[in-house]
């Protein structure tokens, strides 16, 4: 199994997702990246926007998105990421992080 690590700017909030001229480079430089690797079969996404006394993770089925920006258009507030959950990964992660003291 080949694993990527990739760090992923996404620019000013959904304003990549709907079009806007100032991020179209960076559309670009994703749609390149996604050509180059292969399509994976589970993601893991490391965010940093918001902040809890401990570390979380998602484990659900079906996880929602979490919008938080404010004032944008609102069709930016209906965008989806209708994605499957792997409640096991999250659970070895978590074990991982247990045993390494975090």
């Amino acid at each position: 199994m080949t694993s990527y690590a990739v760090f992923i700017p996404h620019g000013g909030g959904p304003l990549p997702l709907l079009g806007d001229p100032g991020h179209a480079g960076m559309v670009t430089a994703l749609k390149a990246l996604a050509k180059r690797l292969p399509k994976p079969k589970t993601i893991i996404v490391i965010s940093a926007h918001w902040e809890s006394p401990a570390i979380a993770l998602t484990h659900s089925a079906k996880p929602q998105l979490y919008y938080d920006y404010y004032g944008f258009p609102a069709e930016s507030y209906q965008i989806q990421y209708p994605c499957a959950g792997e409640a096991d990964l999250a659970a070895r992660i978590s074990n991982q992080l247990q045993t390494l003291g975090i």
